[in-house]
C-alpha cells in the first residue's frame, strides 16, 4: 500500500476492505461456474467477447491438466453482467460513500471557482493536476494524464487515482475479463462506452475480418496499462510488432447507452454526449461498457478506479488501444498502437506516494 490511511483518508480505507470482500465473493462465484461447467460439459458456452478474445476457448480436459500445474485463475467473463452487478454491489457503496474532499485534502467552496464536489450541495474544488510531483508542464500538443497508486493486491485488484487537467483524455482502450469500478472525485468526463456483442458466429467474426471498412494496418501490442502500479509514460520498441498483434482480434460492438452514472446532454445542434459528473459512480463488465474512452471537461477530473482482477498480460487481461469505425453490425473495433501523444506518468500528492513494494 502506497497511501496513508491513518489520518482522514474520507473513506478509502473502507474502499479497500469491501474490495478485498468483493473479490472473494467472485472468487467463490468464478468456482462456483468452473464446478458447474466440469459437472455439465455441455453447458459450456463459446461467446465471443472482451474476456476470450485474445485466446482459444480450451477444452474440459485442458482446463483439468491446467489446474494441476498452477493456481486456478479468476475468469469473470463467464458470468453475466447482472450477476456480477449484484456480486461488487457493497463495493459500489462504499465508494460512493467516499468523501473527496478529505481523500485529496481539499477545502471546498461555494462560490462555483474550480471543478465540481457536488453539483446537487454547490460544492467545488480546485484541482490538482499542477500539484502532482514532480511536476509537468502540460501542452496542447501533449495529452497527459497522471497518476496516484493507491494500492494493489497481486492478482486480485488495483485501486488509484486518475487525474485529468483540463481537456485531457485516455483513449478508446479496453479491459478484458475485469469489472471496474470508478468514482468521479471531482470535475467531468465526457464518456464514451460500447459493450462487446455477445455469441457472435463465427461467420459474423469472418465478415468482421473481411471488412475493408474495418481493415487494420499493422500495429504493435501496447501495454502501457499492463500493471497500473507501472503506469508511466514509456516507448515501445518498433521490434514488439506483429507477434503478439497476430492474436488479438477486432471486435464487434455496440455504443452503451444507459451507462451507470452517466447523463446525457446535446449541444446547440442536437448532437448528444454522455457526461459523468462528480460524485456519481459508474462500472463495466466484461461484456458491458467494456471497451471506453474519456475526455475531462473544462476544470480537469479526478477518477478513483479499482480493478477486479488487476491487469496481467500474463492472463490475457493485456490493455489494447482501438479505434472505432460504425458499421452494420454496430462498431467494428480496431486494434491501434497507443496514440502517440498520450501519456500517463506517475507521481506524488498529499497522502500518495510512490514506492516500488505493494
Amino acid at each position: 500500500m502506497c497511501v496513508s490511511t491513518m489520518t482522514n483518508d474520507g473513506g478509502l480505507r473502507n474502499v479497500f476492505q469491501s474490495a478485498d470482500l468483493v473479490y472473494n465473493q467472485l472468487l467463490v462465484l468464478d468456482s462456483q461456474k468452473k464446478n458447474h461447467e466440469r459437472n455439465n460439459p455441455t453447458s459450456v458456452g463459446t461467446a465471443y467477447n472482451a474476456g476470450d478474445k485474445r485466446k482459444p476457448s480450451r477444452s474440459l480436459s485442458e482446463l483439468s491438466s491446467m489446474s494441476l500445474l498452477k493456481t486456478p485463475k479468476i475468469n469473470l467473463s463467464q458470468h453475466s453482467s447482472e450477476t456480477l452487478r449484484r456480486t461488487v454491489a457493497p463495493l459500489i457503496h462504499s465508494m460512493g460513500q467516499l468523501d473527496a474532499a478529505a481523500l485529496l485534502s481539499l477545502n471546498p467552496n461555494q462560490d462555483g471557482n474550480g471543478a465540481v464536489l457536488d453539483g446537487k450541495e454547490g460544492l467545488y474544488v480546485p484541482p490538482i493536476h499542477d500539484r502532482i510531483v514532480p511536476h509537468q508542464r502540460f501542452h496542447r500538443s501533449r495529452n497527459i494524464v497522471r497518476y496516484l497508486h493507491a494500492r494493489e493486491v497481486a492478482d486480485k485488484y488495483t485501486v488509484g487515482i486518475f487525474i485529468f487537467p483540463p481537456g485531457a483524455s485516455i483513449p478508446l482502450h479496453d479491459h478484458p475479463s475485469m469489472v471496474v469500478i470508478s468514482r468521479i472525485l471531482y470535475g467531468e468526463l465526457k464518456v464514451k462506452s460500447y459493450n462487446v456483442v455477445s455469441n457472435v458466429h463465427d461467420d459474423d467474426v469472418e465478415e468482421m475480418k473481411d471488412d475493408t471498412k474495418c481493415e487494420a494496418s499493422p500495429s504493435r501490442l501496447r501495454s502501457s496499462f499492463n500493471r497500473i502500479k507501472n503506469f508511466v509514460s514509456r516507448t515501445v520498441l518498433s521490434s514488439l510488432h506483429d507477434e503478439h498483434m497476430a492474436t488479438q482480434h477486432k471486435l464487434l460492438v455496440q455504443e452503451n447507452k444507459s451507462p451507470m452514472g452517466v447523463q446525457f446532454s446535446s449541444d446547440e445542434e442536437g448532437k448528444s454526449s454522455a457526461i459523468i459528473s462528480a460524485p456519481n459512480v459508474t462500472a463495466l463488465y466484461p461484456d458491458e461498457g467494456n471497451c471506453h474512452s474519456f475526455v475531462a471537461g473544462p476544470n480537469g477530473a479526478a477518477v478513483l478506479d479499482v480493478l477486479l482482477p488487476p491487469y496481467a498480460e500474463d492472463e490475457h487481461r493485456d490493455c489494447t488501444f482501438y479505434e472505432a469505425v460504425e458499421n452494420e453490425h454496430g462498431y467494428c473495433l480496431t486494434p491501434i498502437d497507443q496514440p502517440s501523444d498520450f501519456d500517463c506518468l506517475s507521481g506524488e500528492y498529499g497522502r500518495f506516494k510512490s514506492c516500488d513494494r505493494y
